[in-house]
């Protein structure tokens, strides 16, 4: 009874701590079956998307037993060629290249155990132009953090990466004309194509917003109205009963007198004096320092005092983006 005993308690100890290289998890008597190792599992991480001039982590460290691996070797299978720095270690970087248009850039992560048993598995990196990025990382604080507060539930409303609203402590002025930018950027997005994804969740906020945000007074309501006027051309047939709630809003509603300025990248929005439209006599500089602080954005929380200059930031980069047949 006693010697039973001293084998259920080995079989348990060895379950749960192992036998000390990462191999099979139960030992009888002399630990006869401890040097059975497990297969590994090769796991290089999830797809990503970039910038042209980011560098780009490939993370293989969640590859399994983590305690039994002997070596990673990152290897390059296809796209535009990339120098990889620490290829032998779990995480391997590189400079994503400079590219025209997008990129899919492959990568294979190989592990192999201390029973020289090995597992291969790929991930992959899209290479997008500064430009394209920008309209990416727009895109994704319009559904986030620049959606406007009372488009949702909750004010405090976030991005995935766990960021509060940039929306929800604005000025009634500057709140207006965040929603008439986001109103703009969003139904040009959908309407060029530069926004594949599902339009419905965006005509719901919308539906939200046109029924109860407070109508604002000069400038900003000038603003909101040219995004209203965006909206009603797209829910036209998208959403007839919007477009109807649209026109009742727009009725003797302050008109901008150039619209296609705020378009066409000779004009855009600031708060730094009061909103205000400010011409910008370099277009080409403008649209440089737009993709910047967009792609900045990605790598921080977004806060009120650059709601409208990342809005209009993005309006900019997505009303220049060309459209996607």
């Amino acid at each position: 009874m006693r010697g039973l005993r001293r084998i259920v308690a080995g079989i348990a100890l060895t379950t749960l701590f192992g036998c000390g290289d990462g191999s099979v998890h139960a030992c009888f008597g002399d630990a006869a079956f401890c040097h059975i190792a497990f297969n590994p599992v090769a796991r290089p991480g999830p797809d990503q998307t970039v910038a042209s001039g980011d560098v780009v982590t490939l993370d293989g460290s969640n590859s399994t037993p983590s305690g039994a691996i002997r070596s990673y070797a990152w290897a390059q299978t296809g796209g535009p060629a990339v120098t990889l720095t620490d290829a032998s270690k779990a995480r391997a970087t590189f400079v994503a290249p400079a590219v025209t248009s997008s990129a899919d850039l492959s990568f294979r992560l190989t592990v192999v155990n201390d029973a020289n048993q090995a597992d291969s598995s790929s991930t992959q990196v899209t290479v997008q132009p500064p430009a394209a990025a920008a309209v990416t990382a727009a895109l994704s604080l319009f559904e986030s953090s620049l959606q406007p507060a009372t488009a949702v539930a909750s004010p405090a409303n976030g991005s995935p990466n766990g960021c509060p609203s940039a929306t929800a402590d604005l000025a009634p002025d500057a709140a207006v004309a965040q929603r008439g930018l986001w109103f703009a950027a969003r139904s040009i997005a959908i309407a060029k194509g530069v926004d594949t994804e599902d339009s419905s969740a965006f005509l719901d906020a919308s539906r939200v917003l046109v029924a109860t945000a407070n109508a604002g007074a000069g400038v900003p309501a000038q603003i909101e109205s040219l995004g209203l006027t965006l909206l009603g051309s797209l829910s036209q047939q998208l959403d007839p009963a919007l477009r109807e709630a649209v026109a009742t809003r727009l009725s003797g509603a302050a008109m901008l007198d150039d619209p296609a300025s705020l378009l066409s990248g000779s004009s855009e929005v600031t708060d730094a004096k009061g909103v205000a439209i400010v011409s910008t006599p370099d277009i080409e500089a403008a649209n440089a320092a737009a993709v910047a602080r967009l792609l900045a954005s990605r790598s921080q929380c977004v806060d009120a005092l650059r709601a409208i200059s990342l809005t209009s930031a993005g309006l900019r980069v997505i009303a220049l983006a060309p459209t996607n047949e």
